[in-house]
């Protein structure tokens, strides 16, 4: 700890030699990191990001994942003129070589470009593409979305756009499937990684490249007969033809020897091989697989038959109000909504899921209004009925008592009948009194 800066400083001097980079005030390291860690390195900008080998870490690990250096654009500036300087005082040289020489000045790299090459150099990430076995140029992915050339090597594959680029072990790509789009126009051929890349804020499981299915072309590998042979490549030809799609598929099959899996047996009632969802706000395609799903393309997810412990169907009332329902798939402890499916694909989900020998359990509308609105209004005419018949009885009594003093007074008692003599005098009395 001798070495190593403690104010606080974070900016410096670049220095990398054979094992670190390093970045320097006043003779004191900022920061230090080993060139074996560094597994990518991209620029941005006026940034450098590297990223970092996380292999060594658990899951539930803190790491340093990303480091980002920024050169500012005045500094670059500074220090291509101070090379020109030196430059200008080395040389001897006549007038007209020196207007040659700065014609070559002006188209040289800047700063950063050759601190990225400098990286990449020591670092040993990738290797040029001059001894790359195969290389296939403009390959168009959508996850990450981009252009990319693709180098072949012994042991992974380089992927170069025009702003990032990335690596990728044969050891660590677990799967492939080749995926008809509904358009019957593109197919997607999706790389499951072992070990997800990054680039910025964003981690990537999965590569999705989208082929045209007219596209052909011809490709010619840079290794004879002989030397594919020595590195293992048995199976690889020397030329390849037709679609491009096809080229990809058979050659990193060969290579990793991974099949590539597309769907087969289920078919949408439109005769497609895959449902169009929902998963929050992005729509994309569900295409359900012999022994898994997997969903294009934001995100891109992939759920194995295996590890689905059941799976719910929603919004399916007896209604016809909904034309759509949802498909939610409980799986390892959490579960996934896939929502805006058809209604008209729910017997064909149903017994895809079936066949599958998958627990399905299907739920009415979570608010249920006409019934309840039924059993109200039952429950309102019970209310009435039983008030009218409570007042249908009270009536009936009425009259009954009425009709039971008239037979009362029909046989009328001593005592009654004197209290009833009684009670009328006053009234008679009153009315002579009138």
């Amino acid at each position: 700890m001798s070495d190593q800066c403690t104010k606080g400083t974070n900016w410096g001097v670049v220095s990398i030699d054979d094992k670190n980079l390093c970045i320097k005030y006043n003779q004191s390291n900022i920061i230090k990191l080993p060139l074996k860690k560094v597994v990518n390195s991209n620029t941005q900008k006026n940034d450098i990001v590297l990223q970092l080998s996380t292999d060594d870490y658990g899951e539930n690990d803190d790491m340093l994942c990303e480091v980002r250096f920024y050169i500012p654009p005045q500094e670059q500036k500074l220090k291509q003129e101070k090379e020109k300087k030196k430059q200008e005082n080395e040389e001897n040289q006549n007038s007209m070589e020196e207007e040659d020489d700065g014609a070559d000045e002006d188209a040289e790299p800047t700063f950063q470009q050759k601190l990225q090459n400098e990286i990449l150099t020591k670092a040993k990430i990738g290797q040029s593409s001059a001894d790359s076995i195969l290389t296939i140029h403009d390959v168009p992915l959508i996850v990450p979305r981009g252009k990319y050339t693709m180098d072949f090597f012994t042991k992974d594959i380089r992927f170069h756009g025009n702003t990032y680029q990335f690596t990728t072990d044969y050891k660590g790509i677990s799967r492939f499937f080749l995926l008809p789009m509904p358009d019957e126009i593109n197919l997607s051929f999706v790389i499951g990684l072992e070990h997800p890349f990054k680039q910025g804020q964003t981690t990537y499981n999965f590569l999705v490249m989208q082929f045209k299915k007219e596209v052909e072309n011809e490709i010619k590998l840079k290794y004879s007969r002989q030397k594919l042979d020595e590195i293992g490549w048995k199976g690889i030809k020397e030329e390849y033809s037709g679609p491009l799609y096809d080229i990809v598929c058979e050659v990193l099959s060969e290579i990793t020897g991974i099949k590539v899996v597309s769907p087969k047996n289920f078919k949408s009632k439109n005769g497609l091989f895959c449902l169009r969802c929902s998963v929050g706000p992005h729509s994309g395609f569900l295409f359900p697989l012999e022994k898994s799903l997997i969903y294009l393309q934001k995100p891109v997810l992939h759920i194995k038959h295996e590890e689905i412990k059941e799976v719910v169907f929603q919004r399916i009332g007896s209604t016809n109000l909904n034309k759509f329902f949802d498909v939610k798939i409980i799986y390892k402890n959490q579960n996934q909504l896939f929502s805006g499916i058809e209604r008209d694909e729910l017997d064909n989900l149903t017994q895809y899921f079936q066949q599958k020998k998958i627990a399905v359990r299907k739920l009415q509308d979570e608010v249920p209004h006409l019934p309840l609105d039924d059993s109200d209004d039952d429950e309102d005419d019970d209310d009435s009925r039983s008030k009218k018949k409570n007042k249908t009885n009270i009536d009936p009594n009425n009259m009954d008592s009425d009709d039971d003093d008239d037979d009362f007074h029909a046989g009328e008692d001593e005592e009654d009948g004197s209290e009833s003599e009684g009670s009328d005098e006053p009234e008679s009395a009153s009315k002579n009194q009138k």
